[in-house]
């Protein structure tokens, strides 16, 4: 979910129009990707139309639309999760009046605001209404003056914040100019002041964008930037303020010089997971060839990126805050961009779609995404190229999925077919919805964090009449590796232990289900760790399960552990053997000492079969510097078979003779033998002081 911002309620339109024959071209798309059949979550009834949505960072959505009751147009909506189980469908616009153009923003609690234009009052008014994340609407809200005649608002756009808060913007004419106005709305739901945000005494403004800002502190409060589009050709330009937590209002922020460019649209903003602001719009720019030194024009997408906390300085300044080119920008090749549309990836950076009016006709949705090192890049291409193309829309999440959608117009009006394109960097999936419906429109997304991605949109029956539907798609996979776990020979009663990776290979997460043994020799395997892998993996996570091979006997074992998922069975074969081999330790101590000629230090040896089986013909031996220390008794001591967990401790006593160097470590090494067992060995030191 992008924190705060949904898009303007209002549906893009083009004079360009597309034979009859053209959609006979489209495919219908199978659900062979993971989307789901179309429901309808509009229920029974009147035509509903202008379905939006938005959602959480788990799915958990709102879908809202507008639809005809008792001869007054109402705002609804139902909350619907990644599954596709929606909630009770709510109206939360008043019943009697008229209202349109509803946007939605959506916190990670839940709770949603969703604002409308009330076509009733004396001039069309924004109204909005909260739904808390119980699914209880709160009252219906006037926000913008009502009134007087002849004035009204529209272009409403909204924003949330995490503490409780939200804001929403508009353009209200004021009988010569549009205005840009704002209000902050508290968490209990009033408002504050009508900021008007743009001079309307002398420029006329467009439609405004908000963003959340994200607070210094973890937890602190929300204040809101709105950027707005303002004039035409040399005295257009680019307009911000920012509105605190305490409702105050910053200074205004103009992004260009003159003679820079002009005519900016589609202004929009959206600030990162890392705090970032960026804002976009589509100018005619000024550039430079930096081969030849020629100045020259061409449309472009524009972004201005600032890193957290930081303030927008105007382009007139001596140092103006940088905004650089995000579509490609050649002397002599024009690249004309007609639309644009920019949110912020789940849990992750900006991302944008825009329409690329083809030099050769035609046009074509591409995709544009901001990278964690401040640049940005050209993503893919959602659409092909087609005649005219409208309504481009993404959502994509902070793992490198994402999805594209748009709407071809028809040759008449609500004649309207939606597609989209799911990518990623493995998979590239087209689909057009299909289903007891003829065409489709307002296609909008919400992609969760693990990959669960859910479509809104409204779809239109032969006889003009709409529901708002909603796809679902999930697409889990996963490996388990590797396919054969060879422990190879094994002391019997010794174990042995390693891990399987159970890995997400899927677009959308993958639901651990079990993890079990089988098979001739299972009671000899254990598994560890399962209860952390029962769980759901987002796509390219893993999670490891140990496996442990302690052979009860000698020969060759078999066994084999399952995992299920609900993408599948996955089997990794197990095979060692138990042989008759145990494992010994041996220790000595003191492990320093000092004495002076003639005296004897005595040396504790501890040997231990830490096995599983008798250690046969163990014995252990001592090896020291003979002219410098006399040993009493015999240097090597047999053990014979030395039971499995038992310990045998021996003493050896070396006396320090005169020969020996004064202040010299003197190294004793005791090994222990096996004849089956690996040598083991300990060492003291003995140094002599004094005379």
């Amino acid at each position: 979910m992008r924190e705060g911002c949904a898009k303007n309620g209002s549906i893009r339109a083009t004079s360009l129009g597309l034979a009859v024959a053209f959609f006979m071209l489209l495919v219908p798309g199978l659900a062979e990707a993971g989307w789901s059949g179309p429901v309808t979550v509009s229920g029974a009834g009147s035509s509903t139309s202008q379905t939006r949505v938005d959602g959480t960072s788990d799915g958990t959505s709102w879908v809202v639309w507008k639809r005809d009751v008792g001869g007054f147009d109402v705002i609804q909506a139902t909350k619907v999760q990644i599954d596709g189980t929606q909630g009770p469908i709510l109206t939360v616009s008043g019943p009697t009046f008229q209202s349109t153009d509803p946007v939605v923003a959506v916190r990670e609690d839940g709770s949603a605001l969703v604002a409308w234009l009330n076509l009733s009052a004396t001039d069309d008014t924004v109204h909005s209404a909260s739904i808390a994340a119980d699914g209880t609407v709160g009252p219906v809200m006037t926000r913008s003056t009502v009134g007087p005649v002849g004035q009204p608002a529209k272009d409403i756009s909204v924003a949330v914040g995490e503490d409780g808060t939200a804001c929403l913007t508009w353009i209200k004419y004021n009988g010569t100019n549009w205005v840009v106005q704002a209000v902050k709305i508290a968490a209990d739901g009033t408002s504050g002041t009508i900021h008007d945000l743009s001079d309307g005494s002398t420029i006329s403004a467009g439609t405004p964008d908000v963003g959340t800002v994200p607070p210094a502190t973890t937890g602190g409060a929300n204040s809101y930037r709105i950027f707005w589009p303002q004039g035409s050709g040399v005295d257009s330009n680019v307009g911000s303020r920012e509105i605190s937590s305490t409702d105050t209002v910053s200074d205004l922020y103009l992004a260009f010089a003159p003679e820079t460019g002009g005519d900016p649209f589609d202004v929009q903003v959206v600030y990162g997971s890392d705090g970032s602001l960026n804002a976009m719009w589509i100018r005619y720019r000024k550039d430079i060839d930096l081969s030849t030194g020629t100045f020259f024009y061409n449309w472009a997408a524009e972004w201005l990126r600032l890193g957290k906390g930081v303030q927008p300085v105007s382009g007139d300044q001596p140092i103006p805050s940088p905004i650089v080119a995000a579509s490609p920008t050649v002397l002599g090749v024009p690249y004309n961009l007609s639309s644009l549309y920019l949110t912020q990836a789940t849990n992750g950076l900006a991302v944008a779609a825009w329409i690329h009016d083809l030099n050769g006709g035609g046009q074509r949705v591409e995709t544009w995404r901001a990278l964690p090192n401040g640049t940005g890049q050209g993503w893919a291409n959602p659409s092909s190229d087609v005649p005219a193309v409208t309504n481009e829309t993404i959502a994509a999440n902070s793992t490198g999925a994402a999805v594209s959608g748009w709407t071809i117009p028809g040759a008449l009006p609500g004649q309207e077919v939606s597609a989209w394109t799911r990518f990623s960097n493995t998979s590239f999936e087209q689909f057009t919805p299909a289903g007891s419906f003829v065409y489709s429109t307002d296609p909008g997304f919400v992609m969760a964090t693990n990959g669960k991605t859910l479509a809104a949109f409204t779809a239109i029956d032969g006889v003009n009449v709409g529901t708002s539907r909603v796809y679902t798609f999930t697409d889990p996979g996963f490996q388990v590796e590797p396919d054969n776990l060879i422990y190879g020979p094994v002391a019997v009663g010794q174990p042995n232990k390693r891990f399987i990776t159970i890995r997400s290979t899927g677009e959308s997460a993958t639901e651990v289900t079990g993890v079990s043994l089988s098979g001739a020799n299972a009671g000899q395997f254990a598994l560890s760790g399962v209860d952390a892998c029962l769980r759901s993996l987002d796509p390219a996570t893993v999670c490891q399960v140990g496996v442990t091979f302690t052979p009860g006997s000698t020969g060759a074992k078999t066994a084999a552990v399952t995992v299920t998922s609900d993408a599948g069975v996955e089997i990794t074969n197990l095979t060692g053997s138990g042989i008759n081999r145990t494992r010994n330790s041996v220790t000595a101590s003191p492990r320093n000492s000092a004495v002076r000629k003639g005296r004897v230090v005595r040396v504790t040896v501890k040997a231990k079969n830490v096995g599983g089986t008798n250690s046969n013909s163990t014995r252990v031996c001592a090896n020291w510097r003979k002219r410098a220390m006399r040993l009493s008794g015999n240097g090597c001591r047999s053990l014979g078979s030395l039971p499995a967990g038992s310990t045998r401790n021996l003493t050896f006593r070396f006396k320090v003779l005169g020969r020996a160097p004064r202040g010299t470590k003197l190294p004793v090494i005791f090994r222990m033998t096996a004849g089956n067992a690996v040598v083991r060995q300990a060492v003291v030191n003995i140094r002599r002081k004094g005379n």
